[in-house]
């Protein structure tokens, strides 16, 4: 059996060569239902992926019954489906049809003794009603209000897939609630709006019944129309009781339009009939299923194949910027700085829990007022300095106005004594910056902070949490092989079923595609068991086909170093501890106590090697900045050398000016923060 199905496929894979039917650069185009060999009217509606409801009627509009799986012909484009399945409607028991029913119930029925015909008619269609199936029925009734897009509408409604509970309310609705007047347009708005309401893949079904023209609907038919456009799976049929002789006109139109058609009943004779008629018609529906050949397929090649995260404790020193910056023709600060609200905040500050240097610099006046606080002999000295450009031309009253604010800061928030605090004005400051350029005017504007105590304006000390990854990037290669053409594509990354990022697009061509661990974070990466990569495809047929979920575990290690960063084999210490004033390179009395730490941390390691590195910032020519964090890093050798290390061959310099910079010259603090040297040593990891 199953070589005579792989044989079928084969021949019927030949059948679509042999026909000019390629398996790519196919056009893409609607869905078509055919029955060879029978002249049928064909309708259908889509229920769901591969599977359709097909209405086959005869030239007397009379359903086509006995159809087989192998009469149905499914085709998109130029592309031929298997037709696996057919399958009359009323045998199904998992596709729902919704059924809505406009019955005119006014007083002409009873005048023209017809409502008792009409009762038997209803009570035979409701027999073709499943449990799965839904009624709502739509009345006459002068004394509700049943709104509909701010209409107030002369409506009564019920619902119900019970037999009898529908037999009832028709029954109520002839006897208790007989309408004196006709709103046809009003009741075949309220049914469409009921239909609107359904779900959208299920198949709906509007019939309306009416024996008289409408009269007495406070809205016009030319609203109906536009409501009734773009319903899906939605079908309207029509039995036209009224006296004259010809079908109504917009009842006829109605039907037809929305895919139905209309009935003339000449006597209540004929309601049964039209009522069994329309049965036959609903329940003899065919559900046809099928798929189509030749999907995408393929994988994702991803590397790596695992991730191994590691969490550290940072012990980190990084240098103090004594200096704030304001903006031009203000005093008080700008708001990147971080300043407290109230003493209460500054008693729980605590600058060990600071991460990185920029983070560090805009809390400065809390690590300065919390070590005032903690060193009560110690004195401040606040030099408020202008660019002398502008605005600011001779405004000593700035100037002053600058060290003032910060004074303040420091005495109400931190409780400093204002007689341990000197306030001096001065123009530009003592080692200004250049004023020939905008970013050097800026850098003027600032206030210095100085101290008589070295411990105020120390490094600062500070442990942190930090994770490093054996890969911070993970790599996804599409390995693609297209069926029929790729419709589009989506490439998902989840962690433990968290989407964490997508890329989507069109076409045959699936580029490569990155997610970078380091941007989302190795902490939140190290929270998850495993990371999966899949990638959904839909062909120019409708057909998804999605990868096979490629799952990278990861693994998250706790340990804890001081001041060291694990790379690969060997282990990494970077001090930038260093800051120079602009323009300039002698390292001044409070950087050597720095070098002379870094200097015995490089003695405890006699097997490390040293690399000095020199940094400017962008002010000036290119080779000018390069020659000057030249000049920065032979000092710090110089200084290194002095000091009787050891095997001085393993200690090497150099300058790199303004490229690569380890902060953002964008802002004064950057570019303060880039007038550094920044010592590297590096060893052999051993546990």
């Amino acid at each position: 059996m199953k070589l005579k199905t792989a044989m079928l496929l084969i021949i019927l894979s030949m059948c679509f060569l042999l026909s000019g039917t390629g398996l790519a650069n196919i056009p893409e185009g609607k869905l078509q239902v055919l029955i060879p060999g029978h002249d049928a009217k064909i309708t259908f509606q889509e229920i769901d992926e591969g599977k359709v409801l097909v209405s086959a009627l005869d030239a007397e509009d009379n359903p086509v019954k006995d159809l087989m799986t192998e009469d149905f012909k499914v085709i998109k484009g130029e592309i031929n489906a298997i037709v696996t399945n057919a399958e009359v409607l009323k045998t199904r028991k998992d596709v729902p049809i919704h059924y809505v029913l406009m019955v005119d119930n006014s007083f002409s029925m009873e005048e023209r003794k017809a409502v008792q015909p009409l009762l038997s008619a209803l009570d035979e269609f409701v027999k073709i009603v499943r449990p799965i199936d839904e009624v709502q029925v739509v009345v006459f009734d002068g004394n509700q209000s049943f709104v509909v897009d701010g209409l107030n509408l002369r409506l009564s409604t019920f619902k119900s897939n019970n037999a009898k509970d529908l037999q009832n309310f028709f029954k109520k609705s002839f006897k208790q609630g007989m309408s004196n007047e006709t709103f046809l347009y009003e009741g075949i708005l309220g049914g469409l709006h009921l239909i609107s309401k359904l779900p959208e893949k299920d198949n709906k079904f509007l019939v309306v019944f009416s024996d008289g023209e409408d009269l007495n609907s406070n809205i016009k038919k030319e609203i109906i129309t536009p409501k009734a456009k773009g319903l899906k799976n939605f079908c309207a049929y029509a039995i036209d009781f009224m006296p004259s002789e010809k079908k109504d006109e917009f009842l006829d139109t109605f039907a037809e339009k929305n895919g139905g058609k209309s009935w003339k009943a000449a006597s209540a004779a004929n309601l049964l009939p039209i009522f069994k008629n329309i049965s036959t018609t609903l329940l003899y529906q065919y559900v046809v299923e099928y798929h189509f050949f030749n999907p995408p397929q393929g994988s994702l090649v991803v590397h790596p194949s695992a991730v191994a995260i590691e969490q550290l404790t940072i012990i980190d020193s990084s240098p103090l910027l004594n200096y704030i910056f304001f903006d031009t023709g203000q005093s008080s600060m700008p708001e990147r700085y971080h300043l407290l609200k109230t003493q209460a905040e500054a008693g729980e500050f605590d600058e060990k829990m600071l991460r990185d240097t920029i983070t560090k610099y805009y809390d400065v006046l809390n690590i300065i007022g919390k070590r005032l606080f903690e060193n009560p002999e110690a004195n401040i000295e606040l030099v408020g300095c202008i660019s002398d450009k502008g605005e600011e031309k001779n405004n000593m009253t700035l100037s002053r106005a600058r060290a003032e604010s910060v004074r303040a800061y420091l005495q109400y928030i931190w409780s400093v004594d204002p007689g341990r605090i000197a306030v001096t004005a001065r123009k530009l400051p003592e080692l200004p910056s250049t004023g020939r350029v905008e970013e050097g005017v800026f850098e003027n504007q600032r206030v210095e902070i100085h101290s008589d105590s070295p411990a105020i304006l120390d490094s600062i000390k500070s442990t942190y949490m930090f994770e490093i990854a054996d890969s911070n990037e993970i790599m996804i290669q599409p390995d693609i092989k297209p069926g029929y053409d790729i419709k589009e594509w989506k490439i998902e990354i989840k962690g433990d079923g968290q989407l964490l990022k997508s890329t989507e697009g069109q076409g045959n061509t699936i580029p490569d595609f990155s997610f970078s661990l380091a941007e989302y974070g190795l902490g939140k990466t190290g929270a998850f068991q495993s990371i999966s990569i899949s990638s959904t495809m839909t062909d120019i047929t409708g057909r998804t086909f999605i990868t096979e979920v490629v799952k990278i575990p990861v693994k998250y290690n706790k340990r804890v170093e001081n001041k060291a960063q694990k790379l690969e084999y060997k282990v990494q210490e970077r001090y930038a501890l260093i800051l120079f004033d602009f323009d300039r390179w002698e390292i001044r009395e409070r950087n050597k106590t720095v070098i002379d730490r870094v200097v015995k941390r490089i003695k405890e390691l006699p097997e490390a090697t040293v690399m000095i590195v020199g940094q400017t910032d962008i002010i000036g020519t290119e080779d000018y900045n390069v020659a000057l964090s030249l000049r920065r890093a032979q000092a710090v050798y110089q200084n290194v050398m002095d000091s009787g290390l050891s095997s001085p061959e393993r200690v090497e310099f150099k300058g790199n000016g303004p490229h690569d910079p380890p902060f953002d010259n964008a802002m004064p603090e950057g570019r303060s923060f880039n007038r550094t040297v920044i010592i590297t040593l590096e060893y052999e990891q051993t546990e």
